[in-house]
């Protein structure tokens, strides 16, 4: 039988890691980073650097292959348009809930990690962990520092994320803390601040945000 644990070690070599998992026909276990340890090892081969996605494509060629190792079908957030539901997926799976600014938030990792695959076994999977029983970090949080820390206020607690305001501001400020730092409302969120994305990796995101949104 497949082991959860075992899975789990196969994925340290990428910086990657399981994050819970569920079953409906199928067992589905959510592959995903927690802080920077995956930009450690992603982009160490020229090719990885492919436009215009290159982490997808890094993320694509290193899970089809240990899916086709572990014996696993493999799906993928990118692939579309008819996306797959992986914010439902991890509420089922791991121990998050939905922030103010829309990302979901950890307990522990805060809004620095990401889901960046599933891999489904027709077999029952040994060892998957049950969900944590806690509480959303902000449903503690009373000032909300995120809804106050974007320059053009793109974002509040009951209208949808501003997202042409955010993309004009990023163009007209491309020096600015936003791209030197990341997302300003993302930093400002006090939960899991030492998984905080290195400056090279939260780059990385924004920069493709801007570049790769409709114009």
């Amino acid at each position: 039988m497949v082991s959860y644990l075992d899975i789990d070690k196969e994925l340290e070599p990428y910086g990657l890691c399981l994050r819970g998992g569920f079953v409906e026909n199928s067992t589905y276990l959510l592959v995903g980073n927690v802080g920077s340890k995956m930009w450690k090892q992603f982009g160490r081969e020229h090719e990885d650097w492919i436009e215009p996605n290159p982490m997808d494509n890094w993320t694509r060629k290193s899970m089809d292959a240990l899916a086709q190792k572990i014996g696993a079908t493999v799906i993928y957030p990118f692939d579309g348009p008819n996306y797959a539901p992986f914010q439902f997926w991890a509420e089922k799976a791991d121990c998050v809930f939905p922030s103010p600014i829309g990302p979901l938030i950890h307990p522990k990792y805060g809004l620095w990690h990401a889901y960046r695959a599933v891999f489904l076994f027709d077999q029952a999977v040994e060892d998957v962990p049950d969900i944590p029983d806690e509480a959303s970090p902000c449903e503690r949080c009373f000032t909300k520092p995120c809804l106050s820390s974007c320059p053009v206020e793109a974002f509040s607690q009951d209208k949808p994320f501003k997202f042409q305001k955010c993309i004009d501001f990023l163009n007209k400020n491309l020096e600015g803390s936003c791209m030197k730092y990341g997302c300003l409302a993302r930093q400002a969120c006090p939960v899991g601040k030492q998984y905080a994305y290195e400056r090279e990796h939260a780059f990385f995101h924004l920069e493709r945000f801007r570049r790769l949104a409709p114009k």
